[in-house]
């Protein structure tokens, strides 16, 4: 386990030295920008630059533990900051002293210096951050630095290894990805040439049958002249179609080879995202005071670096969530007789297709369905019968639907009702899946199915509403013909049997908005054709008006402000230079099984009831910007000086909702909590507790009272009081 741990940190260090290398070029071009002289305005912006700069360099120091790199970081910030706020002016002698801090960061990441040298250097920063503007414009007070004699410099790179900074890298493959252009059309005048040659041939063949009046007669007279002429056309096309399909060939090759050779060059070890969260699943169990082990398999395997960044954060909401919500307390475990200790495993394996799969579980005490379905009921999700209908399957894909959440708290961490949804959303986006299986008490696994690579897309193309589309191949099971005398309703919906079993069928174009228009040679003879389409583990049927066959095509992203859109997940570039839409079989059989809500419609004193809130705090100003933001917000609002007030309040009138301060004399928010919560007619009223108190015991016993969120005022932020207030009630 030793020598993983440093297998991992060595990958982390190497990473963080490249990072840092091209952070400390940019500082340097900074501060050489500064000394030559700008005017007051791009001075400021250049000051700027080199402070974010130096923020993001502070950071990943830390992340990587190398505390003197963040400490020297942290200096230079303030020094920046004060410079940038007009509180210093900036000298050559502060500019020598920050080229210095570069210098010396780069010598710590080469292994020179010690923290004696760092500890001077961080000294003489922070005394020029605190200096008056006019003490900083003298040199004597801080004196011209120099690099001590024999510091290195930057570690020289490998011989033998070119950096070439990612976004060109990008460029290069999107350049060579136009190359895919000639290629689909190549392919595609082949197969007009292929027509012709057949057609050709068919007409010779035709024209055999007619009598000739001679065995040899003359070129272009009657017949048999025609006959000559024509086999002499066929035998051109045909040498045609051989020297087009050996170009063809030659192309496809070509492009196809340049394309995985750079495709394997933007190709990335998985490490590169887990090697995050051994450290970050050892903090989050330290606040939550828990024991958690982190494992990972198949970190050597490669995936396309687009795909993991596009993964990174899904993959951090789904670490925290197993964190904080799957994995018990150790007496909690011990109770269960499970081991103290908690597990949370990431596994990446290939799967066939060009696909990975990224599954992560842990072993804690698995999602409850039953309060799956309550707080979908809370959120207005379903109505009380719908959810009890519901079966397990059914009710677990409702953790993926935004607003619902079973964290019995609302945290900074947690509890806010959109992460799986986010996740399902941008997993959805690279043409991935994701699916969910939890075992009560014993732990829950979550499958990511995802592309190892951005490659060209392959999908069936069809006509629907007069328009062409692309489904997704791996996402279409079969093409079936259906006809009106085997569709049946059940419950309001269109059905036919296949496969032994009941098929939602629905219409392509109507699912998109588009009018009907029939084909003539489909809908004569009553049958029309169907495409049995998978999402995951479920299926339905998508009535179209015409098959066109699979087709290749060149994929185009969608960008904002077209983002996202419905049933949409893109476009493809095919090789006649036609751009249609790639669909989205996911949101498409999502439209179909979306039952129409059976939730009572608000009466008229519904609607126009404004909610109340109340608003305890002990600070005035507290209490007076809550409350003109709540009163903005459109709720009705009164406040309270201290909890004893505040349940006063509670007794004189009703409210929809209570916001309180923690730390207050004669009843703090937590006995007011632990009242409300005990008294009959007030125990379901919704409580939010705005506090300064950080501590993970704080939390913990925000849990025990019964509070229903937990903000910490530190990191206060008004959108995210009133989306919390607006779930809650």
């Amino acid at each position: 386990m030793a020598r993983r741990n440093g297998d991992i940190r060595a990958r982390l260090l190497a990473t963080f030295r490249v990072e840092a290398e091209e952070h400390l070029q940019a500082i340097a071009a900074n501060l050489s920008a500064l000394e030559r002289g700008l005017p007051p305005a791009e001075a400021r912006e250049v000051v700027e630059a080199a402070f974010r700069e130096m923020h993001t360099l502070k950071g990943a120091a830390r992340s990587v533990g190398l505390m003197e790199v963040e400490a020297v970081c942290q200096a230079c910030e303030s020094l920046l900051s004060g410079i940038a706020h007009g509180g210093l002016a900036l000298s050559r002698a502060i500019s020598a002293l920050l080229q210095e801090a570069a210098d010396r960061v780069a010598g710590l990441l080469a292994g020179g210096g010690g923290p004696a040298d760092a500890g001077d250097l961080i000294g003489r920063l922070e005394r020029a951050a605190v200096a008056p503007a006019a003490e900083a414009r003298a040199p004597v007070d801080i004196p011209e630095a120099h690099p001590p004699a024999g510091a290195p410099g930057p570690a020289p790179q490998p011989s033998g290894i070119i950096r070439v900074p990612a976004a060109r890298l990008d460029a290069l493959l999107l350049r060579a990805e136009d190359l895919l252009v000639p290629k689909l059309a190549a392919g595609e005048r082949l197969r007009e040439i292929r027509g012709i040659a057949e057609a050709l041939s068919g007409c010779l063949a035709a024209l055999k049958g007619i009598p000739l009046a001679s065995d040899r007669p003359a070129a272009g007279s009657g017949p048999a002249g025609l006959e000559g002429a024509l086999r002499g056309v066929t035998a051109q096309a045909r040498e045609m179609l051989a020297h087009a399909t050996r170009d063809q060939r030659t192309i496809a090759g070509a492009v196809d080879g340049l394309l995985d050779e750079m495709r394997r060059m933007r190709m990335t070890p998985a490490s590169t995202v887990l090697d995050l969260f051994p450290r970050m699943v050892r903090e989050l169990a330290r606040e939550q005071g828990k024991e958690v082990e982190w494992e990972a398999q198949g970190a050597e395997l490669e995936v396309d670096r687009k795909v993991l960044e596009a993964m990174k954060e899904p993959l951090i909401h789904l670490v925290r969530n197993a964190v904080d919500h799957g994995i018990e307390k150790p007496e909690a475990r011990a109770q269960a007789g499970k081991p103290r200790r908690g597990r949370v495993a990431a596994a990446v394996q290939p799967l066939e297709g060009g696909r990975v799969e990224i599954r992560l579980e842990d072993d804690g005490r698995g999602i409850g369905l039953e309060r799956v379905k309550e707080e979908a009921v809370r959120a207005r999700l379903l109505t009380a019968e719908e959810a009890q209908a519901l079966s397990d399957e059914t009710a677990l894909d409702l953790v993926f639907r935004s607003g619902l959440s079973t964290s019995p708290l609302i945290t900074d961490v947690s509890g806010h009702g959109l992460g799986l949804a986010i996740v399902k959303e941008q997993v959805e986006r690279l043409d991935g899946r994701i699916s969910v299986e939890t075992r009560p008490g014993e732990g829950t696994t979550v499958r990511l199915v995802l592309p190892a690579t951005i490659a060209t897309f392959r999908g069936l193309l069809v006509r629907a509403g007069g328009q062409p589309f692309l489904l997704p191949l791996e996402a279409v099971e079969r093409v079936i013909r259906v006809g009106s005398a085997q569709m049946e309703s059940v419950e309001g919906r269109q059905m036919v049997r296949w496969n032994g079993f009941p098929l939602p069928v629905g219409r392509l174009d109507a699912l998109l908005g588009l009018p009907e228009r029939g084909d003539p040679s489909g809908f004569e003879s009553g049958m029309r054709p169907c495409v049995v389409a998978k999402a995951g583990e479920e299926r339905a049927g998508l009535l179209v008006d015409e098959i066109l066959g699979d087709r290749e095509g060149l994929v185009k992203e969608l960008r904002p402000p077209l983002a996202r859109v419905r049933n949409v997940a893109g476009a493809g570039l095919l090789g006649t230079g036609q751009l249609v839409l790639i669909l989205r079989p996911a949101d498409l059989l999502r439209a179909m099984q979306r039952a129409p809500s059976a939730a009572p419609a608000a009466g008229p004193e519904e609607e126009t009831r404004q909610m109340a809130i109340l608003v305890v705090d002990d600070s005035i100003t507290t209490r007076t910007m809550e409350k003109n933001l709540l009163e903005a917000a459109g709720y009705r609002v009164r406040v309270a000086a201290d909890g004893l007030e505040g349940w006063t309040a509670l007794k004189e009138e009703d409210f929809d909702l209570v916001v309180s301060d923690v730390d207050m004399p004669r009843m703090d928010g937590f006995d007011l909590t632990a009242r409300i919560r005990a008294d009959q007619k007030l125990a379901g009223l919704p409580v939010v507790l705005v506090t300064a108190l950080e501590r993970r015991e704080d939390k913990e016993r925000g849990i025990e009272v019964g509070a229903n969120a937990y903000i910490i005022k530190s990191s206060f932020d008004q959108s995210n009081l009133l989306e919390i207030i607006r779930r809650l009630v």
